[in-house]
C-alpha cells in the first residue's frame, strides 16, 4: 500500500511541475509624470495579451519557457518592444515607462468614415470628448457638455453645431443623434432625449461639423453627434459617483424668491460596472438623479437603467442585445413671470410631464480578416404624458445592415468599402396630440475610403425614401466628397462638401397641442428641406520640448433651401372679452398665452450660413505638474436671404439674421494638475443673440429691458478644484456660473444660477 501512495504522490509531482506557470506581471506609466496609464495594450506576437488596469499594472500567464516578444502600445505614446526570457516557473516583473508621442493629440474616430480613422486624416471637421470632460464639469446629461464644447451651443435641449438650428422647442432636431452607431430621435419629433443617454458609461462622444446625410440620412444635415458606450476589457471595472448640487440665491437685479428660506439643491448618484465573463461581455448601469430645479416650478425625478450583453459565437461572431429605460417627472417651466422676477414662471405657464423611454437593441456582427458584416436593430418608444389631459406614443423600428471591405491594394495604405441598406417604421399614437400616424424611412448608401501615400479621399451616396401614411412624400440622392493631403509631418490640410436633407417631423405636420401654455401648432404641407455644405480647413500639430499641442482651423459655409424654421406669433384682439379682463388682472399670462398665441413651422426658401472656426489645443507635463487646454473660436454668419419685414421697426440689417443664432461663440477648458490635486476652469462667451420672434417683445414682461442690458453677451466661467484620495477615490469640488451672471438662453426662460457641487466618484 505505501508503495501505490508513493507512485500516486510521484505522478501528482510530476503533473504539477509539468503544468507550472510563470506569471508575469508589472506596471505601466506616464515616462514624464509617473503617473499609472490605464487601458495600455499588451500583445504577444501570436496575438493574445491583455491590457493594464486602474493602476497601471498587468497580468500575463505563461506555461512554457522560451523568448517572448512583448509590444506596448497605447494612443498619443510612442510604442515599445520588449523581449523577455521565461526560464523557469515562478513569478517574474517587468516595469514599462511610455513617452507621450509627438502626436499626443490624435484621437480615433469612428463616426466620419463607419471605421476607425485617426481625427487628423479625415476630410471633415470632428470633435472628440471624452469621459473625463463629462465628469470635470459634472455633466449630468450629454448636453451639458456639448454646450461646452467648441462651435456648439445647445438651447434647452436644442442643439446647434456652427448655427445649423435655431430654437424649436426641441421638435424636429438638425442634428443626427446616434447612440453606438444607431439613431436616437424619437418617432413623433425628431428630438433628442438627453437625459436617455448613459453619461455614466461613456466611451467618447463624437460630433461631425457639416452634413452627414451621405452616411446616416435625414436630420444629419447640420451635423451628427455621436455618443459611444464603453465595453468590457480584461480587467473589470465598477465606477461610482455621487454629487450634491446647491443652487445660490439669484444674481443681479432679480428678486430672490426663496428668501428666508432654503434655496433649492439636487442630488444624484450613478453606478456602472463592466466585466467580461469567458465569451460573454457584460455592462450594466443605473443612474438616479433629483433636481429640485434652479427657478420655481419646475423640480424634475428621473431613474434610468442599462444593460448590454455581447457573446462570441465563434471566432469573429458576436450576438449582442443591449436595453434601456427611462422614466421622468418634471414641470416643463414656458417663461417668466417678468425680468426681475425672473426665476417665478407666469401663472399658468408651467405643465406637468411623466417621460418613458425604452430602447432594446438586438444585434449580431460577423468579422473577418478584411470582411464585416452586421444587422444591427432598434426598438425605440417615447412616451409622454401631458398633464394627464393628452400623451404622445411613438414607437420606431429601424433595422440596418450594413457590409464593409477592405481591399489589399499594393499601391494603397488602405482600402475601404462601406455599403448598407436601412429600414424604419415609426408608428405614432396620441388623442389630440399628433393623431394616429405612420411612417417609413427606406434608404441604401455605399461609401468609399482610400489612402494613397499622403493623400486620403472619400466619396459616398445615399439614396432615401420617406413615406408619410403610406403614400411617398419626398425621395433624395444625397453625395459627399473629401480630401485630406498630408502636406508635412503633423500637417494636414483638408476639403469636403456634403449634400444634405431633411423631411419634416410629425410633429411638425400634424401636431396639435401645447408646450407649457403656447400652442405648438403645425403645417402639412411643409417641404423637405435640404443643404450643400463646403469646408476647407487644417490640422497642424505643435511640439516644443514638453508640450504638445494641435491647431484646427476651418472655413465653413452651408446654403439651405426651404429651412424649417418656428415662428412665435401672438394675436391679440381689439376687443378683450370678460375672461381676458380677469386673466389681465391676476396677471395670467399662461392662459392668455394659451389662447392667443401660437408657435408654428415655416419654410424659408433660401438662406446661407458660413463661418470660421480655430481650435487650439494641448498638453505639458513638467514632472509631477501637469497642463492640458482648450480654446475654441467660432464666428457664424447666419443670413436670411429673403428676410421678413419687421412690424416693430426694427433695422432690416437686423431682420436679416436667422433667429436665435449668435454671430461670436468662445469655448475655453484649461486645467492644472499637481501631483494629486487638480484645477480647472471652464469659461465661455456667447454674443447676443441679433434677432428673435418680435411677437415676444410685447407679449413678455421685461424683455426689451433684460435684452438692452446683455447687449455684450453673456461670459460664463466654471471652476473645479478636485484631488485624488487614493488610486481609487476623488474628490471634486465645482462652482458653476462662478460669476453668478445673469443670462437668458431663449426669451422668457433665465439661465441657472451660481450653484456649488460636491462630487465623489470611485473606480475599482
Amino acid at each position: 500500500m505505501p508503495h501505490f501512495l508513493s507512485f500516486f504522490l510521484c505522478l501528482a509531482l510530476f503533473s504539477t511541475v509539468s503544468k507550472a506557470q510563470t506569471v508575469l506581471t508589472g506596471k505601466i506609466t506616464d515616462a514624464s509624470t509617473g503617473e499609472a496609464l490605464l487601458g495600455v495594450n499588451i500583445q504577444l506576437t501570436d496575438g493574445s495579451g491583455t491590457v493594464s488596469d486602474v493602476r497601471g499594472q498587468y497580468r500575463l500567464v505563461f506555461e512554457k519557457t522560451g523568448s517572448y516578444e512583448l509590444r506596448f502600445s497605447y494612443i498619443g505614446y510612442e510604442k515599445v518592444s520588449q523581449t523577455i526570457i521565461i526560464q523557469a516557473a515562478g513569478p517574474q516583473r517587468l516595469d514599462i515607462s511610455l513617452k507621450q508621442s509627438s502626436q499626443i493629440l490624435d484621437q480615433i474616430v469612428v463616426t466620419a468614415g463607419r471605421f476607425e480613422q485617426k481625427r487628423e486624416e479625415l476630410t471633415i471637421s470632428t470633435l472628440v470628448i471624452k469621459p473625463s470632460d463629462v465628469n470635470a464639469n459634472n455633466s449630468v446629461t450629454a448636453d451639458d457638455i456639448l454646450n461646452r464644447s467648441p462651435g456648439i451651443h445647445v438651447l434647452r435641449g436644442q442643439i446647434s453645431i456652427r448655427g445649423s438650428s435655431g430654437y424649436t422647442l426641441g421638435v424636429g432636431s438638425r442634428v443626427m443623434m446616434l447612440l453606438d452607431g444607431l439613431p436616437l430621435l424619437t418617432a413623433e419629433s425628431s428630438e433628442i432625449r438627453w437625459n436617455f443617454l448613459p453619461v455614466e458609461n461613456v466611451e467618447q462622444i463624437e460630433v461631425i461639423k457639416g452634413s452627414g446625410s451621405a452616411l446616416y440620412g435625414s436630420s444629419a444635415l447640420g451635423g451628427v453627434v455621436h455618443f459611444r458606450t464603453a465595453m468590457p476589457s480584461s480587467t473589470p471595472q465598477t465606477k461610482f459617483t455621487w454629487f450634491n448640487t446647491f443652487y445660490d440665491r439669484p444674481p443681479g437685479f432679480h428678486t430672490d424668491p426663496w428668501e428666508g428660506e432654503q434655496p433649492p439643491v439636487a442630488f444624484g448618484m450613478s453606478l456602472s460596472h463592466r466585466q467580461r465573463f469567458g465569451k460573454l461581455d457584460f455592462v450594466g448601469s443605473v443612474n438616479l438623479v433629483s433636481d429640485e430645479g434652479y427657478r420655481v416650478g419646475e423640480p424634475s425625478k428621473r431613474l434610468r437603467g442599462n444593460v448590454h450583453f455581447r457573446y462570441e459565437l465563434a471566432k469573429g461572431l458576436h450576438v449582442g442585445l443591449s436595453a434601456s429605460h427611462l422614466i421622468d417627472s418634471t414641470r416643463l417651466y414656458t417663461f417668466w413671470e417678468n425680468d426681475t422676477n425672473a426665476f417665478v414662471p407666469a401663472l399658468g405657464s408651467t405643465n406637468a410631464q411623466l417621460n418613458t423611454r425604452t430602447m432594446v437593441d438586438p444585434y449580431i456582427e460577423w468579422a473577418g480578416k478584411r470582411s464585416k458584416h452586421s444587422l444591427r436593430n432598434r426598438f425605440y418608444r417615447s412616451y409622454t404624458n401631458y398633464n394627464n389631459e393628452d400623451f404622445g406614443l411613438g414607437e420606431m423600428y429601424y433595422s440596418e445592415y450594413q457590409f464593409q471591405h477592405r481591399f489589399a491594394i499594393p499601391w494603397a495604405n488602405s482600402s475601404v468599402l462601406t455599403a448598407g441598406l436601412v429600414n424604419q417604421h415609426n408608428v405614432i399614437r396620441s388623442d389630440r396630440l399628433f393623431g394616429d400616424q405612420n411612417t417609413d424611412n427606406r434608404s441604401a448608401y455605399v461609401q468609399f475610403d482610400q489612402q494613397i501615400g499622403r493623400l486620403g479621399y472619400g466619396i459616398g451616396l445615399r439614396h432615401e425614401q420617406f413615406l408619410v401614411n403610406g403614400r411617398l412624400k419626398e425621395q433624395n440622392p444625397v453625395g459627399r466628397a473629401g480630401l485630406n493631403f498630408r502636406l508635412a509631418r503633423g500637417f494636414h490640410l483638408r476639403s469636403s462638401y456634403g449634400q444634405g436633407f431633411r423631411s419634416p417631423s410629425v410633429a411638425e405636420m400634424f401636431s396639435n397641442t401645447f408646450i407649457g401654455s403656447i400652442r405648438l401648432a403645425s403645417d402639412p404641407t411643409l417641404l423637405p428641406e435640404s443643404s450643400r455644405t463646403y469646408e476647407v480647413g487644417f490640422i497642424k500639430n505643435v511640439k516644443m520640448g514638453r508640450f504638445n499641442g494641435q491647431l484646427d482651423v476651418a472655413w465653413f459655409l452651408t446654403d439651405y433651401s426651404n429651412m424649417i424654421e418656428y415662428n412665435f406669433a401672438v394675436f391679440l384682439p381689439n376687443v378683450y372679452d370678460a375672461q381676458d379682463s380677469v386673466w389681465i388682472a391676476e396677471g395670467n399670462l399662461g392662459a392668455l398665452a394659451s389662447k392667443y398665441a401660437s408657435f408654428k413651422p415655416g419654410n424659408i426658401v433660401e438662406s446661407r450660413i458660413s463661418g470660421i472656426e480655430a481650435i487650439f489645443s494641448g498638453t505639458a507635463e513638467w514632472q509631477k505638474l501637469g497642463l492640458q487646454f482648450q480654446l475654441g473660436y467660432t464666428y457664424t454668419n447666419p443670413i436670411n436671404k429673403n428676410p421678413p419685414l419687421s412690424n416693430f421697426n426694427i433695422p432690416a440689417d437686423l431682420m436679416q439674421y436667422l433667429k436665435y443664432r449668435y454671430l461670436h461663440l468662445v469655448r475655453t477648458d484649461v486645467q492644472f494638475k499637481y501631483d494629486k490635486f487638480m484645477f480647472g476652469a471652464n469659461v465661455r462667451y456667447n454674443s447676443v443673440i441679433l434677432n428673435i420672434d418680435e411677437d415676444f417683445y410685447r407679449f413678455m414682461p421685461g424683455l426689451i429691458d433684460y435684452r438692452l442690458r446683455s447687449i455684450k453677451g453673456d461670459l460664463l466661467a466654471d471652476l473645479r478644484v478636485g484631488v485624488a484620495l487614493n488610486d481609487y477615490f476623488n474628490l471634486n469640488f465645482i462652482v458653476r456660473n462662478a460669476g453668478n451672471r445673469s443670462w437668458m438662453p431663449i426669451p422668457g426662460n433665465i439661465g441657472e444660477q451660481r450653484n456649488f457641487v460636491i462630487q465623489m466618484q470611485s473606480i475599482f
